[in-house]
Order: C-alpha cells, then structure tokens, then sequence
C-alpha cells in the first residue's frame, strides 16, 4: 500500500474475526523496532505481546482481539509516552499495510493482570489486533482539521 493512501486509509478497527499469524506478528515487532525513541535508548521500553486467552479475558476495553501488544517502560515520563506512542503507530501502520485491524488503546492497560509486564516495567500503550473483514478505503479528510499556525 503507498504511504499517503495507507494514511488516509487508517482507521480503528474494533471487531476482529481471527488470529494474526506468525509472520504478520513479526512484521508487526519489526515496525515496532523501526519505530524512534527519545534519545535512542531502545534498552528502556519492552514489548510484551498478549495471545494468552485467560489472560485476554481479564482485560477490559480489547473489544475481544486475539493479541494485544503492549509497550511498557521502566518509571516512564513524557519522553517515554511519546516514544511508546510512536512504536504503537508504527505497529499499527504495519498491521493495516497487512489488512489486519488495530485499535489504538490505552484504556486497557490497566486491566493487564500482574505478573503479565516485565518487573519493573509499566504499561504506557497498547495495540489490539486481529484479523479482520473491515476494508480500508482512503477517506478525504480536510488541511484544517487541525487548526495550524504558519510562521513564515
């Protein structure tokens, strides 16, 4: 899929009718890795990927996804949230560029159940995931959607 039709296409999935597979979850990890965080200190945020149904039904807000990923980092500040929001970006892109479903979601990591995240590592964003039959069509979407300030 071309980046600009891939961005105007993006959307928030939240009925999912099966599993991801494999390869498309390590396509997923790899957009994840690619993805820029303050200061480039990779060391500092974990992934944890959630396929485990037991613990999936103890999560709210997951619209029943067959795999949440979660980004996680140690004592996380605003550079870490911006950063774990730029990998969840870059997961989701890579998700919809396989025409899987994602959703956006950080209601749900408070529900993760304990012992789930690495020690010492909190839960900033999450990525519902799935198969889906949601087709992704480019959508117009206005300049000023977001009011901007030139400065010239």
């Amino acid at each position: 899929m071309e980046t600009e039709k891939m961005i105007r296409s993006r959307k928030a999935v939240r009925h999912y009718t099966g599993q991801i597979t494999d390869e498309q979850l390590n396509k997923i990890l790899l957009a994840a890795n690619a993805g820029p965080v303050g200061m480039g200190e990779y060391n500092n945020y974990r992934l944890t990927v959630i396929q485990n149904s037991d613990i999936l039904n103890k999560m709210s807000g997951i619209y029943d996804a067959p795999t949440v990923i979660v980004v996680s980092a140690e004592d996380p500040d605003a550079m870490e949230d911006v950063s774990a929001g730029a990998i969840v970006h870059n997961m989701e892109l890579a998700a919809e560029d396989q025409g899987l479903g994602a959703n956006y979601n950080m209601s749900s990591v408070g529900s993760i159940p304990a012992n789930v995240l690495p020690t010492g590592f909190r839960g900033i964003f999450a990525l519902t995931l799935g198969q889906t039959d949601e087709k992704f069509v480019p959508r117009e979407i206005p300049l000023d959607r977001i009011k901007t300030n030139f400065v010239k």
